[in-house]
């Protein structure tokens, strides 16, 4: 009889990292799809993006070339004027000293994803930051004035390509 029980309990056992295996294997699968899924949307035209330098209508159209939930925040003007973009800033994570949390090192995190791109599918951290004026009437339109209205508008996707590099 006891024996009996004891096979049960591993058949339950058994069953149990079956289900959760099972649980995990399609999971995996539906996250690598999602991944993978990429959207494609054209802003470069958008009102608030067309005129904008160079490098950050590129970034802008590269975040909304990726799998989003939203594309690049819309700059409306909430003045009578248009807003007055006075700076920018690009972001990644290229440039940073190999740390654990963006570069492999054999040994120490070689059987893990990075930190810095784990819930990413691996992917490379990008995004860029629109500071403007809006030229609301009375206050001043210097962006150097404190009393100016300043917006910020920040676009990060955490999903590009990125090569993993391996120290050894």
């Amino acid at each position: 009889m006891r024996g009996q029980v004891m096979n049960g309990a591993r058949l339950v056992r058994l069953c149990s990292v079956l289900a959760l295996a099972i649980a995990e294997i399609l999971s995996a699968d539906r996250a690598k799809a999602q991944c993978h899924a990429a959207n494609s949307e054209d802003i470069s035209g958008r009102g608030d993006i067309a005129t904008l330098p160079t490098p950050l209508k590129d970034r802008l159209v590269e975040l909304a070339n990726r799998p989003h939930t939203y594309p690049p925040i819309q700059i409306f003007a909430e003045a009578d004027g248009a807003s007055q973009l006075f700076q920018y800033y690009l972001l990644d994570t290229k440039g940073f000293e190999p740390n654990v949390f963006t570069t492999i090192f054999k040994g120490v995190n070689d059987h893990v994803q990075l930190t810095v791109t784990g819930a990413n599918c691996g992917l490379e951290t990008i995004g860029a930051v629109r500071v403007v004026l809006e030229p609301k009437p009375g206050l001043p339109t210097d962006p150097n004035n404190p009393r100016a209205f300043i917006d910020v508008f920040t676009d990060i996707d955490p999903i590009c390509h990125q090569q993993r590099k391996r120290l050894v």
